[in-house]
């Protein structure tokens, strides 16, 4: 399982569930950055799921970027277990 980059343990919420800041171990920054970092490729995400491995991408335009799991899209503020950091 190549796992380059940094791993997504956990992420808060604002008040209406859009995730507002990533983290892992002993790493946390503002999503707004981690995509633009991801958009500009000086950063690569990943997060695993069960036995799985998904990088993560970026879906929307200007203001409306998200976070999502690569390849199928889903929304990272849709994966269960994501704790608090």
């Amino acid at each position: 399982m190549d796992t380059s980059g940094f791993r997504i343990t956990c992420a808060n919420k604002n008040q209406n569930g859009t995730i507002v800041r990533l983290g892992g171990r002993d790493w946390s920054m503002e999503v707004h950055d981690a995509l633009h970092r991801i958009v500009t490729n000086t950063l690569k995400l990943h997060i695993i799921i069960g036995n799985d491995l998904f990088y993560i991408g970026v879906r929307g335009e200007g203001d409306e970027i998200y976070p999502v799991t690569e390849p199928d899209g889903k929304p990272l503020d849709e994966i269960d277990g994501l704790t608090s950091c």
